[in-house]
């Protein structure tokens, strides 16, 4: 067993040769999370006697001081599988995954993936969403009459969709957007700080992309995306609702799924969605999207709940509190929900 940095190069090149490898996957997303939360993010691997890694999952370590030690693979993601170039990472890296947090006492172990060990408990999370790609006229045609009418609308509507070129784009254009969103959702703002080192990390190096939707000159709605290993990933969208009869999610999606076909990504991964949140589920569904549970591993004695139940709180108390309520939340407490 192997602990190296997250960013280690035998990582990297160990992940160079493996097409499962997800954009989470990267150092780049590591050194997201631990940039802006502090979190020591490191790589837990197996490696042969010539001194290549074989196999090997990234971590945070999170919690300590009054709160218990754990890891997780990784905060703030929606998938995290083992990797292994045999095959069977779970199996292969189980025993050392075991051994590691045991040593390091570590009180609970999250993997954000199916994961074989002893007394592991599996729990859905979530689901996820993912569209084979082809070539833009065939999936275009692929899409139920409705999405094409959407899609349809939102071109005809005065709408128009650039590329972010700098990284105000996202961290004042979008973030805004952002901000406005999820205090529409009761839930607290990510750290703009956070949308810095995603450009910086992973946007900027070409790891992903930002898609703006504007009317006229504003700005109405914005996504963001990793790519990487023919995989594109939905990973943040946010608009103003009272232009949503023009369809401008519609626009910045589709849009979004040409730039994957001309890039090569052969799927369309259109990100986590809560089991209770069927109107985003019948939304990604809609373009023909299969629908798979979210399986994460939890190894260890850590409970299970507790940050749920907070979020349901709060959440009527950021909806009906000014943008700068959320926004003062999540630079307190968002990096607790890890």
């Amino acid at each position: 067993m192997k602990i190296i940095p997250a960013d280690d190069r035998r990582w990297l090149e160990f992940l160079a040769g493996r097409r499962d490898a997800l954009p989470y996957h990267h150092p780049g997303w590591a050194r997201t999370l631990s940039e802006t939360y502090g979190f020591e993010t490191f790589v837990l691997a197996r490696q042969a006697a010539e001194g290549d890694l074989t196999a090997g999952i990234p971590f945070a370590a999170v919690g300590g001081g009054l709160r218990r030690k754990r890891w997780i693979a990784l905060p703030f993601t929606d998938a995290m599988p083992p990797l292994s170039s045999n095959g069977g990472g779970g199996a292969v890296l189980a025993p050392l995954v075991e051994a590691a947090a045991k040593a390091a006492d570590v009180s609970t172990v999250e993997i954000r993936a199916p994961f074989s060990a002893p007394l592991a408990h599996e729990l859905t999370r979530g689901v996820g969403h993912t569209l084979a790609l082809s070539d833009p006229d065939t999936l275009f045609a692929s899409f139920p009459s409705r999405v094409r009418r959407a899609v349809r609308k939102a071109e005809t509507s005065g709408l128009t969709v650039r590329l972010a070129d700098g990284a105000r784009d996202l961290t004042h254009v979008y973030f805004d957007l952002h901000a406005e969103t999820r205090r529409r959702l009761g839930v607290p703002t990510q750290p703009r700080r956070f949308f810095e080192a995603l450009w910086t990390h992973m946007v900027n190096p070409g790891l992903g992309f930002v898609l703006l939707a504007y009317h006229d000159s504003q700005p109405v709605a914005g996504a963001v995306f990793l790519e990487w290993h023919g995989s594109t990933v939905y990973k943040f969208g946010a608009s103003a609702q009272r232009f949503w009869p023009l369809r401008p999610n519609n626009l910045i999606l589709w849009e979004a799924m040409q730039r994957a076909c001309a890039s090569g990504s052969q799927e369309f991964d259109f990100g986590r969605s809560d089991l209770e949140d069927e109107g985003l589920r019948a939304f990604k569904a809609s373009w023909g999207a299969v629908e798979r549970p979210l399986v994460y591993t939890r190894l260890g004695r850590g409970r299970e709940g507790q940050g749920q139940s907070a979020e349901r709180l709060l959440r009527p108390v950021v909806r009906h509190s000014p943008i700068w309520f959320g926004r003062l939340l999540g630079e307190a407490l968002y990096r607790f929900a890890a």
